[in-house]
């Protein structure tokens, strides 16, 4: 198994390692759209024209707005994220872990909230942007470059 590199998390005192991965997306995705995830996450809730349909702008995306954090979506995805990182900890250094459950971190989490919101979406955007998709889009570039060039100097 290749070696992970675990974020860390400090809360009230305890040191607790932190990972998104595929299972802790199937853990939310059971509970929640990931969509919706993200945007509590972040305080962010969708712009809505007179008829309740969300308002986009030019570009045809989904307007956004500020708006209150979900705290459960916080406590969710901060439990899971912990408890992959306790369980990947433990399968690289050979060791046992007791996981922690929601109701816990709800109560002994004394981060910020905008500090807990930007931990919590950093690790959530890091599983979802892959190394793998960073180096197919470079390597799309740089073929469709080098197409447009040749084609440019025929």
């Amino acid at each position: 198994m290749r070696k992970i590199e675990l974020s860390k998390v400090e809360i009230n005192g305890e040191t607790y390692p932190i990972y998104c991965d595929l299972y802790v997306l199937s853990q939310i995705q059971e509970r929640m759209d990931i969509n919706d995830f993200e945007r509590g996450i972040i305080g962010a809730q969708i712009v809505r024209d007179e008829n309740g349909n969300p308002d986009r702008d030019e570009n045809g995306r989904i307007k956004l707005e500020l708006g209150k954090y979900d705290i459960n979506a916080l406590i969710m995805g901060l439990t899971l994220m912990i408890n992959e990182g306790l369980l990947i900890d433990s399968e690289q250094t050979g060791t046992d872990y007791e996981p922690v459950n929601e109701k816990y971190i709800g109560r002994v989490c004394d981060l910020p909230l905008i500090d807990l919101s930007n931990m919590i979406h950093e690790n959530l955007i890091r599983c979802m942007t892959s190394k793998k998709n960073k180096t197919r889009k470079t390597a799309n570039r740089k073929r469709n470059t080098s197409k447009s060039t040749s084609r440019g100097s025929s």
